[in-house]
């Protein structure tokens, strides 16, 4: 598996936990924060893989998973929960979208 495959499954590990989380805040049902506890130590051995690649530093790959994650989460929020963003917040995803591209190319 190429090395940004793994960042990129890192990322939707953590959004299906952050998303299984959000329904249990709503209703307080222990099976939503039971689900979200694989998921989450799926991400964080997998993220662990991700690092023993060392194709990026433990910073860069933090900061790569966490873009990515944040834009999941985004699109879940604005397509499924119906959250309206501001002009600046959607300037805020243009912003982290080129701060991926940056570390990316200036990798090569």
């Amino acid at each position: 598996m190429t090395v940004f495959l793994m960042v990129l499954a890192v990322a939707l590990l953590g959004v299906v936990g952050d998303v299984l989380i959000n329904q249990w805040a709503k209703t307080y049902e222990l099976r939503w924060w039971m689900a979200s506890v694989p998921f989450w130590l799926l991400m964080a051995t997998m993220f662990g893989f991700v690092l023993r690649q060392k194709h990026y530093s433990f910073s860069i790959a933090l900061i790569i998973i966490l873009l990515i994650h944040s834009g999941l989460v985004l699109a879940w929020d604005v397509l499924v929960e119906r959250a309206v963003l501001t002009p600046m917040q959607w300037g805020g995803v243009v912003a982290g979208l080129l701060a991926i591209t940056l570390m990316e190319v200036g990798r090569k």
